[in-house]
């Protein structure tokens, strides 16, 4: 049997790239950082410390589909941000649906027992992508 993964999953946005670190031995995800982003571009910098420091497996990106499942505007970038780091990192790079991601990490944020209070709404959101995709793989 393969070793437990630990997993980088990220909420892609222009401004603010969530970030999410996750692991296969429980399949529990927790939140982590908030990247500012120009244009959708993290800083290299910072984000080439966090992968060295943990030694990622792998990558989980939201997949910003339209309510209905339709391809949305916001997938070109996001694609675009799944290459880099695929090609930056060689490090595989798997999609998952973000629909509601959002809407549940508000609803998280409201119900502060149930938050750290370094959470935000960015990595809350790729914890929450992140859970979604273990639930996909179980």
């Amino acid at each position: 049997m393969a070793e437990p993964r630990t997993i980088f999953a990220y909420d892609f946005g222009i401004s603010n790239i969530g970030l999410a670190i996750g692991q296969e031995v429980t399949n529990t995800a927790q939140t982590f950082i908030t990247l500012k982003a120009k244009d959708g571009i993290p800083s290299w910098i910072e984000l080439d410390k966090l992968v060295s420091e943990w030694s990622p497996a792998l990558f989980v990106v939201g997949n910003p589909l339209n309510m209905d499942g339709s391809r949305s505007e916001m997938q070109d970038l996001s694609d675009d941000f799944s290459k880099k780091i695929k090609n930056r990192y060689g490090i595989n790079v798997e999609k998952a649906d973000e629909r509601l991601s959002t809407k549940e990490a508000l609803s998280r944020i409201k119900d502060e027992e149930n938050l750290s209070l370094n959470a935000d709404i960015h990595s809350l959101s790729a914890q929450i992508i992140l859970e979604s995709w273990f639930q996909e793989k179980s």
